[in-house]
């Protein structure tokens, strides 16, 4: 996978190189601003672009409104230092298929490079989190169909009543493998590991059906 880096801190960029070099990447290019990687751009391309948000001038998320109508633009893994909540929601909803923290990069790289790399979508634990708690202390509830497809909530709903896979299976009337892939394609849109991490985050923030 080729890779261009973004971070208004070139020091790191030795260390970034010698780590994606071990996961069988390849730095193409490497810009300490927005402005410089938009012009990278225009004449080159890459298969992912590692982008911090905090950049003088051109900002993290200024380059993603930016590039948004490119043709082909290549897959974009936040790794920042912000926490801020509307930061994160903003580089989701502009094309950033990842999003970590920058204290997380020798923990979460490699998954989130596998997983963009495959076309999925990859958020830390601690990103989601911090999207999640934000709602919660703003007393908004988070509607699973806003977030899930109607068969996919009641999926979940069923699972955090404690229902036992047979009885789910018998009120939904589907298959097994049908239920397998509606409990895959939600632990990929929030961006989860497994069944079990899924359903406490829809007890611990009051997941609920319209």
């Amino acid at each position: 996978m080729k890779v261009f880096l973004t971070d208004d801190h070139s020091i790191i960029f030795p260390a970034y190189t010698s780590l994606l070099n071990k996961l069988n990447c390849t730095v193409v290019g490497t810009s300490t601003s927005g402005e410089e990687l938009v012009q990278w751009l225009e004449d080159n391309t890459c298969d992912l672009i590692i982008l911090d948000l905090s950049l003088p001038g051109m900002s993290g998320i200024q380059v993603l409104k930016a590039i948004f109508d490119y043709e082909n633009v290549p897959r974009i893994l936040i790794v920042s230092g912000t926490y801020d909540v509307k930061q994160i929601q903003e580089a989701i909803v502009l094309g950033a298929k990842g999003f970590i923290l920058k204290g997380e990069v020798h923990q979460c790289l490699e998954e989130a490079l596998l997983k963009i790399k495959n076309g999925r979508k990859y958020y830390s634990d601690t990103v989601l989190d911090e999207i999640l708690l934000k709602q919660l202390e703003t007393d908004n509830m988070i509607s699973l169909e806003e977030i899930f497809s109607k068969r996919e909530g009641e999926a979940l709903y069923l699972m955090t009543e404690n229902f036992e896979t047979k009885d789910i299976l018998k009120k939904m009337n589907i298959s097994n493998s049908s239920f397998y892939t509606l409990r895959t394609r939600m632990k990929e849109k929030i961006g989860v590991k497994n069944i079990i991490r899924l359903v406490i985050l829809a007890i611990k923030y009051k997941f609920k059906v319209k």
